[in-house]
């Protein structure tokens, strides 16, 4: 938080930049590890994205859809969604386009009724399979400027930065809880 200048006996409104002087110096947002780590995902995707809609068709989005439902035997539209990271309605949109092109079917879930089961068909299956490599490829290019021993430390890193930030979100989802229970 900064903190108020005042202005003093004989200070003209025109002084504005020795007021700035006086507030607290902020660090740079370049430096904070999740703008930098953000920074990386967009410029990562973006090549991604790119590689994989001008060689097999498919959006970032569709992609991310058809590798989280690899080697499962289906996934609710919920829990892809949150295993995708996108909301409710980006999954259904994304699931009814892959559905559309035969990559991705519907059935009814055995253990409720009510839900359906998002799983892969033959076509996306064989799709998966192509493009994989390509990730694994385009992912150990990434990786490439690391030492051998950064590569082994950074899974173990990102798990614990991943831990760190959840347990913040629940800390502070129970802080503002409390805060509406008081109002």
């Amino acid at each position: 938080m900064g903190t108020a200048v005042k202005k003093g006996k004989g200070q003209s409104a025109g002084s504005a930049a020795a007021q700035a002087d006086d507030l607290p110096a902020l660090g740079d947002l370049r430096d904070l590890v999740s703008f930098q780590l953000r920074q990386l995902s967009n410029i990562y995707t973006k090549g991604s994205s790119s590689a994989y809609e001008l060689r097999f068709g498919l959006t970032m989005n569709e992609w991310r859809c058809i590798a989280l439902l690899h080697g499962k035997r289906g996934m609710s539209m919920n829990r892809l969604a949150e295993h995708a990271q996108f909301d409710r309605g980006l999954a259904s949109r994304t699931v009814r386009g892959l559905e559309e092109r035969g990559l991705l079917a519907r059935e009814a879930d055995a253990s409720d009724g009510r839900g359906v089961i998002i799983t892969l068909t033959k076509s996306g299956k064989a799709l998966v399979s192509e493009v994989f490599p390509v990730a694994e490829e385009r992912n150990a290019r990434l990786l490439s400027c690391l030492t051998r021993a950064e590569r082994e430390m950074l899974p173990g890193i990102l798990e614990k930065l991943t831990h760190q930030a959840r347990a913040m979100l629940d800390q502070e989802r129970e802080e503002a809880e409390l805060r509406s229970e008081e109002d």
